[in-house]
C-alpha cells in the first residue's frame, strides 16, 4: 500500500530538523533510481513513505517498501531506491545515538547485562498507531514551536514505546539492547574493512563504538602507533603497489586508496618513499 503525504504537507530534499549540529529529522525524495554507499554517521529509523528502500548487505539484498519502518544501525551501506512510474521515493528519517538508547532503556527498566548480538538492521511493518505518529510527526517541519527540542526527544521515546508494544517487541528490544550495552567492535577488523574508505579517525571511532579518546587510546595499545600514522602507511603501501602494478593515473589510485585530497597524497608518498606518485609510476612504465 502507498503512503501519500497529506496536502498540507510541502516538504523538499532539504528540510531537516535540526538544533544546531545536531539533526533530529529529514525528509528524504528521490524522482529516480539509484544506488549509493552511504555513511550514516548516527543510528537511525527510516519510515518509507512511497517506493522500496533496497539495503545491499554483502551478497544479500534486503527490501522495505511503503509501510515499513527500517531500524538501522550507524555504519555504511550500500543502498538503492525504487521509484514507481509517476511517483517520488519519499522517506522520513528520524536519528538517535548511544546515549539516547541508554538512557530510554534505562528510564524504563529494559536494561540488561549482556546484550543479545543482533543484525546491523531491522525492518518493522508499521501498524496504525505507527502510521499515526509518522503523520503527527511531520506536521513539526517548518515550525516555530517553544521547547521544540524537548518535544522532539519525548516524540522520540514515543516511537520506541510504540515499537515495544507492537508484533516486533523482542526483535526490537534485542536491536535497542545491543547498541545500548554491546561490546565495542574489534578495533582491527573496523580499520581494515574500512581502510580505504575516505572516513575521518571520528568516524572510525563512531563505528567501533567509542569516543575518540577511546579509539585513540585502544589503537595505540594494539598498534604501537598513532591511528593517523598506521593508516596512512597502510594506504601508501597499497598505492606503491597498485603504481607498480597498474596504468592507472595517480589521481585515481589516490580515491581508491582513501585520499579524497590529491596533492596531499602526493605530498605524504614524497615524504615516505623520496619520490612522487608520477615518478613511481613513470618507472614501472619504463620497465
Amino acid at each position: 500500500m502507498l503512503v501519500r503525504l497529506p496536502s498540507s504537507f510541502s516538504l523538499s530534499e532539504a528540510d531537516v530538523l535540526q538544533f544546531g549540529d545536531i539533526p533530529f529529522a529529514r525528509y528524504k525524495q528521490a524522482t529516480a533510481a539509484g544506488k549509493r554507499t552511504s555513511f550514516i554517521t548516527e543510528h537511525t529509523l527510516i519510515f518509507v513513505l512511497n517506493g522500496h528502500k533496497l539495503l545491499h548487505i554483502e551478497d544479500q539484498t534486503h527490501i522495505a517498501e511503503a509501510g515499513h519502518l527500517v531500524l538501522m544501525k550507524r555504519g555504511i551501506y550500500a543502498m538503492s531506491e525504487f521509484v514507481p512510474d509517476g511517483l517520488n521515493y519519499e522517506a522520513l528519517l528520524l536519528f538517535f545515538n548511544d546515549e539516547f538508547v541508554k538512557k530510554f532503556l534505562h528510564t524504563w527498566q529494559l536494561t540488561t547485562a549482556q546484550a543479545a548480538e543482533t543484525a546491523a538492521h531491522l525492518v518493522v511493518p508499521s501498524n496504525e498507531l505507527l502510521d499515526g505518529f509518522k503523520t503527527q510527526f511531520m506536521g513539526y517541519f517548518g515550525k516555530t514551536v517553544a521547547g521544540l527540542e524537548n518535544i522532539l526527544q519525548l516524540k522520540l521515546q514515543e516511537l520506541l514505546l510504540l515499537l515495544l508494544a507492537g508484533s516486533h517487541k523482542k526483535q526490537v528490544l534485542n536491536f535497542l539492547q545491543s547498541i545500548a550495552f554491546g561490546q565495542p567492535l574489534d578495533i582491527d577488523y573496523i580499520v581494515r574493512k574500512h581502510l580505504f574508505q575516505p572516513l575521518t579517525l571520528e568516524e572510525l571511532a563512531k563505528l567501533s563504538g567509542r569516543s575518540l579518546a577511546s579509539f585513540k587510546r585502544d589503537f595505540q595499545q594494539q598498534y604501537q602507533s598513532s591511528p593517523k600514522k598506521w593508516i596512512n602507511d597502510q594506504r601508501l603501501e597499497h598505492a606503491r603497489m597498485m603504481l607498480h602494478h597498474s596504468n592507472k593515473q595517480v589521481s585515481e589510485v589516490a580515491m581508491e586508496c582513501g585520499f579524497d585530497n590529491v596533492p596531499h597524497f602526493i605530498r605524504i608518498f614524497k615524504q615516505k618513499y623520496g619520490t612522487t606518485p608520477n615518478s613511481t609510476r613513470a618507472k614501472n612504465a619504463i620497465i
